[in-house]
């Protein structure tokens, strides 16, 4: 896909995507000339759809080499030649995106090549669809390498949670099978290693359907049984 060239003046009320108007990608020093990746339009309007967004505002897109300069950039990145842009996304309440989530879906997609925070309140992010040798998952608070090669590691965010602004259904997560021949749930999960406390069980038998779990041994007999075919979901 092209790379478009607008002009402020003539084409400011022109929407380059669905939801973007040339004026909102225009550089903040005020130049006419505007680069606009059509890739990258697809790219977050995908985004966009995903999140189930009611908006998105862009706080940074195309940049002059000398504006990219004076804002601490080295005057080649990827917002002068039209390929990214530093977004805020808001939910279908108007509610902010949190970035952890944002650049978790955005990874997901799998279309971008550069995704980062870009600040202390994880309120904006860094996209871009720039040429690049290995992809950029970054996290700018702490410079502008990549951090990582997996935001749900990096973040601490759960498919669950990104669940909650996709809408899409999560598949269960299920412990390791057991093929020991214990009888007791705690020695089962410790030694597939997983926690093994009460109040981690607690949390297993919820989700497993077990309500008011005491640690009886019916319940625990349950939750062993589970663990030995596979099929004890992970809280």
């Amino acid at each position: 896909m092209a790379v478009k060239t607008y002009s402020y003046k003539q084409h400011k009320n022109i929407y380059c995507s669905t939801h973007t108007q040339v004026k909102e990608m225009r550089c903040k020093d005020g130049s006419d000339k505007v680069l606009v990746s059509e890739e990258l339009m697809a790219a977050v309007e995908k985004l966009f759809l995903k999140l189930r967004c009611s908006y998105y505002k862009i706080t940074s897109g195309y940049r002059t080499p000398a504006y990219d300069i004076k804002v601490g950039g080295n005057g080649k990145g990827q917002h002068t030649l039209g390929k990214a842009v530093d977004a805020r996304f808001y939910d279908e309440k108007g509610k902010l995106i949190p970035a952890q989530i944002v650049c978790c879906v955005a990874q997901d997609l799998g279309i971008f090549n550069g995704i980062a925070n870009i600040d202390k309140k994880y309120a904006s992010v860094h996209l871009d669809v720039g040429s690049r040798a290995k992809k950029y998952l970054g996290d700018e608070i702490y410079g502008t390498n990549s951090v990582t090669t997996n935001f749900y590691s990096y973040f601490k965010v759960t498919k669950a949670d990104v669940a909650k602004y996709t809408g899409e259904s999560v598949p269960p997560n299920y412990f390791k099978k057991y093929t020991g021949n214990t009888v007791s749930i705690v020695s089962a999960l410790k030694s597939i290693g997983a926690e093994s406390s009460f109040s981690y069980r607690s949390k297993i038998a919820k989700a497993n359907g077990i309500t008011g779990y005491r640690g009886s041994a019916k319940q625990n007999g349950k939750m062993l049984d589970l663990l030995k075919q596979g099929k004890l979901i992970k809280p």
